[in-house]
């Protein structure tokens, strides 16, 4: 993937792959996940793929069926320092290995959750001129 300065996105097909120079590129453009689609991106970027996925899918098209979200279960959380330190490193190994996961028994309320949702709806539904001077 190449952002440019005006803003276009290229996916870049060369046979050599600098993960780190394109994670950095899409950090560097301020546009997200949305300014991808924004500007028209219609397969994956590279930098989106976990790399066994990368690797098993040459050999499995059905490996999309092996995997599944992290998820780091809360409960239990202020039982005791080994447990917190316990629900500490999932999240980091899910952070690490995923870039993301699930979390359950949090005790949040619904309505908190709902309020967050609606932030984020509206934050990544704004211009993107806004979104990137937000960011910045």
């Amino acid at each position: 993937m190449v952002v440019s300065r005006n803003e276009s996105i290229e996916q870049d097909n060369s046979s050599e792959y600098d993960r780190k120079s394109e994670v950095h590129s899409f950090d560097d453009s301020k546009m997200g996940v949305k300014g991808l689609l924004d500007a028209g991106v219609t397969k994956l970027p590279r930098i989106f793929l976990h790399n066994q996925y990368v690797s098993e899918k040459k050999s499995d098209p059905d490996v999309t069926s092996k995997f599944s979200i992290p998820v780091v279960d809360f409960q239990g959380l202020g039982n005791s320092a080994a447990q917190r330190a316990d629900i500490v490193r999932e999240i980091k190994n899910a952070c690490e290995n995923w870039g993301f996961f699930q979390i359950v028994n949090h005790e949040i309320p619904s309505s908190v959750k709902e309020k967050v949702l609606k932030g984020v709806r509206h934050f990544h539904e704004q211009d993107s001129e806004v979104e990137r001077v937000l960011l910045t």
